[in-house]
C-alpha cells in the first residue's frame, strides 16, 4: 500500500499508430521478451510496419510487450532496470542507435492479500485484475535498483516504473500512458 502511489504501469497509447515494430525472423528466435541476451552477439533487428520511415527524433518504439529506446533515453534506463539491461537494436537497417530494454528477470512484488486476482489452475500464474504492491518485498531492494521492472507472478507481466521515471518519460514521449498502481484495473490501457 505504501508504494501503490509511487509506481505506474507503462503502456503505449494504443490510439496513436506508427510506433510499433516487428522483429526479424532471427531476432524472434532469440526470445528477447524474456530471455537474457548475451553481449557480443549480433544486435537485434526490427522493421517498422508497412516500411514506414522513422524520423531522427523517435525516442521510443514498441514490440509489445518490449520497449525499444533511442540512445537519447539511455541515461534514464541505464542501471535502473531490475533484472534487465539495455541491448543494441537496429530498426530498418538504419544507423540510428536504438536499445531494447531486455528484462529477463521479473520482480514478483504484488501483494496476494490486497490485490484482486483470479487463478484457475494452481500450475498457472495468476491473472491480476487490480494490483497492490508488497512493501516487505520492495523494502529489501534499494529504490535505485527497482525504478523499472517487469511484474512477476502474473500472467500478463506488465512493465512498472517509479514516479521519477514517469516524470522524465512523460516530458519526452507523448504517446505513452501511465496508470498508477493504486487506481489501475486490468484493461485500463485499452
Amino acid at each position: 500500500m505504501k508504494y501503490d502511489q509511487e509506481y505506474y504501469i507503462i503502456s503505449p497509447d494504443f490510439d496513436i499508430e506508427g510506433y510499433s515494430v516487428i522483429p526479424s525472423d532471427s531476432t524472434g528466435l532469440r526470445r528477447f521478451h524474456y530471455r537474457e541476451l548475451v553481449y557480443g552477439e549480433p544486435a537485434l533487428r526490427f522493421s517498422t510496419k508497412n516500411g514506414q520511415q522513422l524520423g531522427d527524433d523517435i525516442p521510443m518504439l514498441f514490440c509489445t510487450p518490449s520497449f525499444i529506446i533511442s540512445e537519447d533515453l539511455k541515461e534514464i534506463f541505464d542501471d535502473s532496470v531490475y533484472g534487465g539491461k539495455l541491448y543494441p537494436a537496429i530498426i530498418n537497417d538504419t544507423m540510428h542507435h536504438y536499445l531494447l530494454i531486455n528484462i529477463y528477470d521479473s520482480l514478483d512484488c504484488w501483494d496476494r492479500e490486497r490485490s484482486v486476482y483470479e487463478i484457475d489452475d494452481p500450475d498457472d500464474e495468476a491473472h491480476v485484475i487490480k494490483y497492490s504492491l508488497n512493501s516487505a518485498i520492495l523494502d529489501k531492494i534499494p529504490e535505485s535498483k527497482r525504478l523499472i521492472f517487469k511484474m512477476g507472478g502474473d500472467d500478463l507481466a506488465p512493465v512498472v516504473v517509479h514516479k521519477t521515471i514517469k516524470r522524465k518519460l512523460e516530458q519526452k514521449i507523448p504517446y505513452l500512458k501511465f496508470y498508477c498502481i493504486e487506481s489501475y484495473e486490468l484493461g485500463d490501457e485499452y
